[in-house]
């Protein structure tokens, strides 16, 4: 059974945003994303109140960094939503409005509604505008990374946390306790379950070298919304320092966007990535194209482990079906990667569609 929505904690949050007379006359959930977070449309009367607000209802992860991933609180008790948030804004970047943050109060928040149009579905829709939307993603991307490199901001949770090789290595023992062990019901022998740990270490290589940018950790086109012409960022509460490629091979190596991205136009916008940070004084260091395959082969392996864990342990349905275009991403890059022949038929061992 769902969860039911907090009537009461929602009225009060929409009065104390918007006046005694704001109410609410309609609230819609919306469909979630994969932590325990939900989302809720309002329709709103009265009080001058703007038609529709977006209210987050947040769960057991409010700070979604938690001990399980850095090994530590963040040293304050704002929420990195908000506090992320406030940094994007005044750095100019189109991010939903904070009516009211009620998260201290009532687990809540009022975000300024953005629509439902995601790049995906834009770029869907119509896909002669499949091009120059992914050309502003990725220049917004190489914007997002531009503004770390030159506004710097310590008050900011995203300066204060890295995606370094411990996280990397994190997310691949993640991988191989859901997407293998909780697969098959059995735990790994404990050498099988060390050595395939230790081939699979090069994909570490990226979070441990070159300098680290800000990165959103989920830069893709369902979190990318498409309002008057211009992309907003949402759920970008993990923000954090980590490698130059990885946020665009979320972009370009999503479970989807091999429908709408082909390779050879995935290869000019990572031509045009580099373009766009050279022309704005951040120029790209060292081989972009091998930290993006894998940057890209590291998210794909997280991500199925990630599914199998929020299906099977999290009893969350639907996420398996999924996974047919995170293997293709993941059996592509590997195919990319020679360096990684002698990993590939240990991985098939266990994830047969790695093959």
């Amino acid at each position: 059974m769902a969860d039911a929505i907090p009537q009461q904690a929602l009225a009060r949050a929409v009065r104390a945003a918007f006046g005694a007379g704001a109410r609410i006359v309609a609230a819609e959930p919306l469909f979630g994303d994969a932590s325990s977070r939900r989302y809720v449309r309002l329709r709103l009367a009265d009080g001058g109140a703007p038609p529709t607000v977006v209210a987050m209802l947040l769960g057991a992860d409010r700070f979604p960094l938690g001990s399980d991933e850095l090994g530590e609180r963040a040293a304050s008790d704002e929420l990195p939503f908000a506090n992320v948030a406030r940094y994007l804004a005044a750095r100019g970047f189109a991010v939903p409005t904070i009516h009211r943050d009620a998260s201290a109060s009532d687990s809540l928040l009022l975000l300024e509604d953005i629509g439902d149009t995601t790049l995906w579905a834009a770029a869907s829709a119509r896909p002669a505008d499949a091009r120059p939307l992914f050309e502003a993603a990725v220049d917004l991307l190489a914007a997002f990374q531009v503004a770390g490199a030159h506004h710097p901001d310590p008050s900011c949770l995203a300066f204060r946390r890295r995606f370094d090789g411990r996280l990397a290595r994190w997310e691949l023992e993640h991988f191989v306790e859901h997407g293998i062990e909780t697969r098959h019901g059995r735990s790994l022998a404990a050498d099988e379950r060390a050595g395939l740990l230790a081939a699979l270490d090069l994909l570490a290589r990226p979070f441990e070298q070159g300098a680290p940018v800000l990165v959103h950790r989920d830069f893709m086109a369902w979190n990318l919304h498409l309002r008057d012409g211009r992309l907003h960022l949402i759920d970008f509460q993990d923000a954090l320092l980590g490698p130059d490629a990885y946020d665009l091979a979320a972009l370009l190596t999503d479970r989807t966007t091999g429908t709408l991205v082909t390779p050879a136009f995935e290869a000019e916008l990572i031509r045009r990535f580099v373009r766009a940070r050279a022309a704005a004084a951040l120029p790209v260091e060292g081989d972009l194209a091998a930290r993006y395959r894998l940057c890209a082969l590291h998210r794909a392996l997280k991500v199925i482990g990630r599914f199998h864990y929020l299906e099977r342990v999290l009893g969350k349905p639907g996420y398996l079906a999924y996974l047919p275009g995170v293997y293709a991403v993941a059996r592509r890059m590997l195919a990319a990667l020679p360096e990684l022949e002698s990993v590939r038929s240990r991985l098939a061992a266990h994830v047969p569609e790695l093959t």
